[in-house]
């Protein structure tokens, strides 16, 4: 699949999956790990088994042992409940343990967490068998979805709920060889919406976000939605709105970033009120770029400027907003609209993925312009 390998991209049987942890990333969260082990048993008179659970966190576990400096024995143990890339919910021991834990504390290595059934059953398992001391450590835990009461010790890296490989994890027992994590590519559309005021982006946006399953990303909405939610770049968003201060560019762009992690059950996002300047536009190139992915397409709803004026005006009436309606005010709006915009779309309109869209018309009209371009993607 030519296009797939343009990018990074790696093809297992039917899927594509796309860069996701890079191996010295990987390599970063095992010495953290390692050194809080080492820290809990540096002291131990006893022998500490290190339990590898197969066939997953076998990368994991010889790169955690070549990092840890006190004496441990190091067993294993295999047990499934993947088939494909579900889980079965149902763990079943495939390999017995290679040794007896009786008396012994016991370290499971694991190379993910996710439901934590497997987690629960191993532990059992551990309890029946006579271990002293049961503790958990993981390489890559994906904390929305690990509600079980057993206590994770240490873990390297928290990530969504996708289906990885690589580092050991395997797509139907391949991919496990690769060295960096892969993700599964579900094709995700990333749009950025432009439009002067009064052309009817929020309109459409709306009837953009339903038809074809978006998260409509609008900054000033995703800047109060991150303080609600108490996020760290929330709480720096307001501690400097509070203060009077603009939010940099950074601030945004963190956060647009974390929405796209987060949200996963869309088609692909609709971007409106960002990028303003080409600095955010490179900005955003780079967030994407991360994740080997690129904008799909900009749709400008355009309009003239004197249609402005009369969209502006009629909706400062019927808002009540007398100071929107003067011709300085509005003409300083279209002023600005133009000279942050125009860069902008010379900008896009040089890698090709820049599309201008008749705004003049009714409602339905504007609609299905814009739809039949987005049937396009």
């Amino acid at each position: 699949m030519d296009n797939a390998k343009d990018k990074g991209k790696i093809r297992l049987y039917d899927k594509t999956f796309k860069p996701f942890i890079a191996y010295d990333e990987i390599e970063k969260a095992i010495d953290r790990v390692a050194a809080s082990v080492n820290a809990d048993f540096k002291d131990s008179e006893d022998v500490p088994v290190l339990l590898c659970v197969l066939n997953g966190s076998i990368l994991f576990t010889a790169e955690l042992l070549k990092r840890l400096d006190f004496a441990c024995e190091v067993m294993s143990i295999k047990l499934t409940s993947y088939s494909g890339t579900q889980s079965t919910g149902k763990v079943r021991e495939v390999m017995g343990m290679s040794g007896s834990v009786e008396g012994k504390r016991v370290i499971i290595v694991e190379d993910i967490v996710d439901t934590g059934t497997t987690i629960v059953d191993l532990k059992r398992i551990l309890q029946d068998r006579g271990a002293s001391e049961i503790r958990v450590c993981t390489l890559l835990l994906k904390p929305d979805i690990y509600k079980k009461d057993i206590p994770l010790d240490y873990v390297g890296i928290r990530i969504p709920n996708d289906f990885i490989v690589g580092f050991g994890l395997d797509y139907d027992e391949i991919g496990r060889n690769s060295k960096d994590i892969y993700v599964l590519d579900t094709n995700m559309k990333y749009y950025i919406l432009f439009g002067p005021p009064g052309a009817g982006k929020g309109t459409q946006a709306s009837a953009m976000v339903e038809k074809y399953n978006l998260c409509h990303i609008s900054t000033g909405d995703l800047l109060r939605s991150e303080i609600v939610r108490g996020t760290e770049l929330g709480l720096q968003a307001k501690a400097l709105i509070d203060a009077g201060e603009l939010v940099p560019d950074e601030v945004v762009q963190g956060m647009i970033e974390n929405q796209f992690r987060r949200v996963t059950d869309v088609s692909g996002f609709l971007l409106d009120g960002f990028p303003r300047t080409i600095a955010q536009a490179q900005a955003l190139d780079k967030i994407l770029d991360k994740a080997k992915e690129e904008v799909t397409a900009v749709i400008s709803l355009m309009i003239p400027d004197e249609m402005i004026r009369e969209r502006i005006k009629h909706r400062a009436k019927i808002e009540g907003r007398a100071d929107d309606a003067k011709d300085e005010t509005i003409s300083n709006r279209i002023k600005t609209y133009h000279e942050k915009t125009e860069p902008l779309i010379d900008y896009y309109k040089a890698s090709g993925k820049y599309h201008e869209i008749d705004g003049t018309g009714k409602i339905d009209e504007v609609r299905e312009r814009i739809n039949t371009l987005m049937d396009k993607f």
